[in-house]
């Protein structure tokens, strides 16, 4: 038996002020495991207990695999309490371009991009300086305390925690909210339910 659809009233054309009140810049969320002592351990563990299993199926001694497991597991649950999540929100138009135009490439740089000769062109800003100042401008969560407070921080990051962090911040910045179809899955769902899929 087919759902009664119930008619959907017009829409009321939407003024400037309706469009600007739904504004909500795009959110990004990173997971970062702090502890990377951790993170390497769990690495070796990982390839000790395939190699224990292996022996374990082909002696007669003592399974050694399972206290391997036991270990992994307690590393994996360190790795897990030092994971930290970082929350970023793109920032308006205007305060990235102030970020940039506050942070230009230096002297250095442009000397090296001459020398290449202008293969990537001339950078567009200086990414020692701009990166963190981007990451602390859209930073929604946990927020430092103060700068100086951001900085320790980030100079505390290894090259890949920073290109973590770095890479996200640029991602969210250009990142473009678009609504595709209606989810089939949803539908479908809601049909075998014989719920109203409008």
């Amino acid at each position: 038996m087919a759902t009664k659809r119930t008619p959907t009233r017009p829409r009321t054309p939407l003024t400037f002020a309706d469009v600007r009140a739904r504004i909500q810049r795009p959110r990004r969320i990173v997971e970062m495991v702090m502890d990377a002592e951790a993170s390497a351990e769990i690495e070796a563990l990982e390839e000790l207990l395939e190699r224990t299993l292996r022996h374990d199926e082909s002696s007669s001694a003592p399974a050694t695999a399972p206290d391997v497991a036991k270990r992994l597991q307690e590393v994996e649950g360190q790795a897990a309490d030092s994971r930290a999540r970082f929350v970023l929100e793109a920032v308006p138009h205007r305060i990235y371009q102030a970020i940039r135009r506050d942070n230009p490439p230096t002297k250095e740089q442009l000397e090296q991009a001459a020398r290449q000769n202008g293969v990537d062109g001339e950078p567009p800003f200086d990414p020692d300086a701009f990166a963190p100042a981007l990451v602390q401008a859209q930073l929604v969560e946990p927020k430092p305390d103060t700068p100086e407070e951001f900085t320790e921080f980030w100079d505390a990051l290894s090259d890949g925690q920073l290109a973590q962090l770095w890479n996200a911040a640029l991602a969210v910045q250009f990142q473009v909210s678009e609504m595709g179809p209606p989810s089939q899955a949803a539908t479908e769902v809601l049909r075998a339910f014989g719920l109203s899929t409008d």
